[in-house]
């Protein structure tokens, strides 16, 4: 299974590649590695607690969200607002001021994960 390392990696990973697409204009993949980037922040914390939610994927989005609103109430708006951010930019994927929002839930999210979680480590 994946250490709280491994998974912090992979959230930074696909953060920074968020920036990469919003730069480009590419808005739906900003969506995507947005939504990818929290998950796997999320995985990262809950691994400290020999939780590994991407073993059983069709439950893994709800447990993963059910998770965080449990230990981290405060980011569970974050979490829907890059979900919602998400299926608009995959359908639509041209609006810049969307990407930009969710870039901004995904930061605030991060921030606070990687001083709880991470500090932890």
């Amino acid at each position: 299974m994946g250490s709280p390392e491994h998974h912090w990696k992979l959230a930074v990973e696909n953060r920074d590649g968020a920036e990469s697409e919003l730069r480009a204009g590419r808005y739906s993949n900003v969506g995507l590695l947005a939504v990818k980037s929290l998950e796997q922040a999320v995985e990262a914390c809950a691994a400290r607690e020999e939780l590994h939610f991407h073993e059983e994927p069709l439950t893994a989005h709800s447990r993963r969200r059910k998770w965080l609103s449990s230990n981290f109430p405060e980011l569970t708006k974050n979490w829907d607002i890059l979900w919602s951010v998400y299926a608009t930019l995959g359908y639509g994927g041209s609006d810049g001021e969307k990407a930009r929002v969710a870039l901004r839930a995904l930061d605030r999210a991060l921030e606070v994960l990687r001083g709880i979680c991470l500090g932890r480590i």
